[in-house]
């Protein structure tokens, strides 16, 4: 079996295309992971560079949003006619000054709302020497923990003011808030009635850095141009935090403020707020977390490219040799057929393509040796239903009798008897002997079968009523020529007649089956019936391939089944004096309908 197998990986086209392209694949593989290795640390570094520097250009423009946003804010609120009105000199009337407070404090509240993120606004009136909060009772200016921060910014001089750790270093309110304070009105050449402070405190900015991952070691701090920390992801304690940001600044400060430098085996970066105090957001990450991740991707990817290549090597052998045997099978199968031995069969078959291609080599060979064994009996079967059928075409006896009919209604003169006995004769003969080998439509045969019966009122006591209940598609059907004319006059003569009554009825129905394989056609009707010794007999004799008495019932039963296959059925249902029924199941992939003779039924009829 080995060498076979590996004759075959030599010869076949298949195999050697997949070594090919194995080849192809791995050599670049193995060429881009070498490249990977070669490359990544500076890759890596690179990239973290990058993203570094974007990460704390992100925090620079979250600042100074933020401060963007309380200039607008206080600009906004400083104008306001509440706040402008409560800095005007004290009413004489109490109830006055109360509401006007009452008032203004509203405002501030509902500002420290729509603002958020800050932890309080405030008004100080010059007029007043009152300073005026969204949380804290009104109070004076010698009396409120903001003087040092009113009194710092009125010595400034300046419109506006940021204050943080480092602009106050003695005062302890600034060491866990930021303030910025503007003057109302904020033009200097104005008379100043007040000024307006948002605080905010220090962990607000805390929540903004926290949740940023710069590795085990790593940190990202903002700072006060002093090197003053306002907030830090540092694990160290605070005074090696402070000496460790003291070195760096000032390594920063000699290299001419880069934004990027390398500092005691760590990646450092650097940028300062363009606008207000000028605080300095500062990142930092160890070498350590860069070649960490170096390493993981060159072993990840050295493990998964020895992976690669062993998987490839066993996926060539075991998918050949899996390949191997079924192909094996189907060329014998081949081989065997070219010779005619039809019923040879590929015994291994595989759950693939080359399975399907051997499941559909058994199904011809077997399907290639029934029609052979087919042919062979329907060409005797042929010659002996072509003399059959013309013999049940037309029964003298019935020819006889019509003729003898007619020259009785010569006789009596009965013209217009005659004229309807001869155009029905003649329809019915031109119908029987023209185009003795083809099929008819359903309709044509059931337009056949109405003129019969007509003919047979005609001339018998009993009138017979023909009715028909057809699915209106299978008017359509095809059905061997004159294929129930025989069932109708057996009906007649050994059902209807004998039982001596004034009128007969017949029923010829079609229908496809509930379960849609099959397509119904019965003959029913309400004659004698027969006995059930009697009527086991008949199904006997229909199962029998020689010719005996029911010649048309037999004749009818081998046509269809010629037609319409070996799966076409017969059953035969009576009851003594009840009548009898004639019921063949056709298989409905075999049936077909006018307008396409290569169409089955079900794909017309739905």
């Amino acid at each position: 079996m080995i060498l076979p197998f590996f004759s075959f990986l030599k010869k076949s086209f298949y195999m050697r295309m997949i070594l090919i392209m194995l080849g192809v694949s791995v050599i670049p593989l193995i060429l881009l992971s070498w490249i990977s290795i070669t490359v990544s640390s500076s890759t890596v570094e690179k990239q973290v560079n990058r993203l570094n520097g974007q990460l704390v250009n992100q925090v620079v423009d979250r600042i100074e949003l933020s401060m963007s946003r309380f200039r607008e804010v206080s600009d906004q609120y400083s104008r306001l006619p509440s706040i402008q009105g409560a800095l005007v000199p004290p009413s004489p009337l109490y109830y006055d000054e109360v509401v006007r407070k009452r008032e203004l404090i509203s405002v501030l509240s509902t500002a420290s709302a729509v603002i958020g993120n800050v932890e309080g606004l405030q008004v100080y009136s010059a007029v007043t020497g009152e300073i005026l909060s969204n949380y804290e009772s009104p109070s004076r200016l010698e009396e409120s923990p903001y003087k040092p921060i009113i009194e710092h910014f009125l010595a400034s001089g300046s419109s506006s003011m940021f204050l943080d750790k480092g602009s106050i270093p003695e005062l302890a309110l600034l060491d866990n808030a930021t303030f910025y304070i503007r003057r109302i009105p904020y033009d200097l050449f104005d008379e100043m009635t007040g000024a307006l402070l948002i605080s905010m405190n220090n962990s607000q900015y805390q929540r903004q850095i926290e949740n940023i991952q710069l590795g085990a070691k790593g940190s990202i701090s903002l700072l006060t141009p002093d090197g003053i920390s306002i907030a830090t992801t540092s694990k160290l304690d605070y005074a090696l935090d402070e000496a460790r940001i003291a070195r760096i600044l000032q390594h920063w400060r000699t290299q001419n403020h880069p934004d990027q430098f390398v500092l005691d085996a760590s990646l450092i970066s650097v940028k300062q707020t363009a606008t207000y105090n000028g605080w300095i957001v500062l990142s930092e990450i160890p070498s350590k977390e860069l070649t960490q991740s170096a390493g993981i991707i060159r072993r990840t990817v050295s493990y998964f490219l020895l992976f690669l290549i062993i998987l490839g090597v066993l996926s060539i052998f075991g998918f050949g040799y899996q390949l191997y045997r079924p192909l094996q099978e189907v060329r014998r199968q081949v081989e065997a057929l070219k010779k005619g031995r039809f019923d040879a069969r590929v015994t291994r078959l595989a759950n693939n393509e080359i399975g399907e291609l051997g499941r559909m080599l058994n199904s011809m060979a077997a399907r290639i040796q029934e029609l052979v064994q087919d042919q062979q009996v329907s060409d005797e079967l042929k010659r002996k239903l072509e003399i059959r059928a013309l013999q049940s075409q037309i029964n003298p006896h019935f020819m006889y009798n019509t003729l003898n009919t007619i020259r009785m209604f010569a006789m009596m003169k009965d013209y217009d008897k005659i004229n309807s006995l001869m155009g029905r004769l003649v329809s019915l003969l031109r119908y029987s002997m023209e185009n003795y080998e083809q099929t008819v439509l359903l309709q044509q045969e059931l337009d056949y079968l109405r003129d019969y019966i007509e003919l047979l009122n005609m001339r018998y006591k009993c009138q017979i009523n023909l009715e028909c209940e057809i699915e209106p598609s299978l008017l359509k059907m095809h059905i061997p020529k004159l294929g129930l004319q025989p069932l109708i006059e057996n009906s007649v003569f050994h059902g209807i007649l004998p039982k001596k009554t004034t009128d007969g009825r017949i029923v010829i129905r079609a229908c496809t089956l509930p379960d849609q394989t099959c397509i119904m056609l019965e003959v029913e009707d309400d004659g004698i019936g027969m006995e059930e010794e009697e009527l086991k007999r008949l199904q006997v004799h229909l199962m029998r391939e020689e010719p005996g008495e029911n010649i048309g019932l037999k004749n009818v039963w081998m046509r269809l089944k010629l037609m319409f296959g070996q799966d076409t059925r017969v059953e035969l249902y009576s009851e003594s004096a009840a009548g009898s029924s004639i019921r063949f199941l056709l298989p409905i992939d075999s049936v077909y309908l006018k307008g396409d003779p290569h169409e089955p039924i079900q794909g017309a009829v739905g």
